[in-house]
């Protein structure tokens, strides 16, 4: 991709997560740390494109009528994300948590759309944000991802840490295939939240990507349950179940959002709504669940 490309899709991103907010070229280069030279003209070609507005007072940058149209045109090729949307509304009212849709985009997690209440208890995803898929990120992605695909992204990460990452999701993969959903745990260190945060808002740092991975495999057990003992209480973070396309791959990812402590023999009652409505949406666009073989090749 060419830098200039990059930089737009960039600037694209921020906008759509900041959607109620408009922003100086100079606010931009120094969020996105691109020279205002080279904002200028990605802004310029934008503006001309109408995928970006300029106010003409004031100076500032918003989503432009082109995006618009863009995403009418993308919600016509993507039925399961509008049918989404209306079961997350319905999910989140029926059990008071906050629901998040999520879809694979590359080696990335694009949150597609957020509802209910926002609690405020950690990392809160906005519409159009980014966050790279790996641990703790993505596991319902990887957990279903065909052994040929999961191979493939283990050897794009840091050598020394393929083979751990390989060794999780052998025995991880069984385990969330088996109860059909993810349980993650709230996480309860200042540190560590402050690292989701950071890389979050920077999802393409590699040196960020590496040191949260790092730090989910010295600290495994704060982070994801792999089998859930029924008389230990949990701070349950969020439950998370895929929507299945017709080819039996991950199309949509729903969760449930801080859902708080729960006995291990109450999670799988915590976690019914969220996989119904995930069997629901896979039913309406005549997804199936993926049948081939698990073992990943290493």
């Amino acid at each position: 991709m060419s830098l200039s490309a990059l930089r737009a899709l960039q600037v694209l991103d921020f906008l759509t997560v900041n959607e109620r907010s408009s922003f100086t070229l100079s606010e931009l280069s120094k969020s996105l740390d691109i020279s205002p030279g080279s904002m200028f003209a990605v802004l310029k070609v934008m503006s001309d494109g109408g995928y970006v507005l300029r106010h003409p007072r004031h100076k500032t940058y918003t989503l432009g009528p082109a995006v618009v149209a863009a995403g009418h045109a993308a919600s016509g090729a993507h039925p399961v994300i509008d049918l989404a949307r209306s079961e997350m509304v319905n999910l989140a009212s029926a059990t008071g948590h906050e629901c998040s849709g999520t879809v694979m985009v590359g080696r990335d997690i694009l949150c597609i759309a957020v509802e209910g209440k926002p609690t405020g208890r950690q990392l809160e995803l906005a519409a159009g944000q980014r966050i790279p898929l790996q641990p703790p990120f993505g596991q319902p992605f990887l957990a279903w991802l065909a052994p040929t695909e999961l191979r493939e992204w283990i050897t794009e990460l840091p050598d020394d840490l393929q083979e751990r990452v390989a060794g999780y999701l052998s025995g991880y993969g069984p385990a969330v295939r088996q109860r059909g959903y993810t349980i993650g745990l709230e996480d309860p260190s200042p540190e560590r939240r402050s690292l989701t945060r950071d890389l979050a808002e920077r999802p393409n740092d590699v040196d960020l990507r590496k040191a949260l991975l790092e730090q989910f495999f010295d600290e495994q057990p704060h982070y994801a349950v792999l089998e859930v003992d029924p008389d230990l209480e949990y701070d349950v973070g969020n439950i998370a179940a895929p929507v299945f396309d017709p080819d039996g791959r991950v199309a949509f990812c729903l969760t449930l959002l801080h859902i708080g402590r729960l006995r291990g023999v109450d999670i799988a009652v915590a976690a019914q709504p969220v996989t119904a409505s995930a069997q629901l949406l896979t039913r309406q666009i005549g997804g199936r669940a993926p049948t081939h073989d698990w073992s990943i090749p290493l």
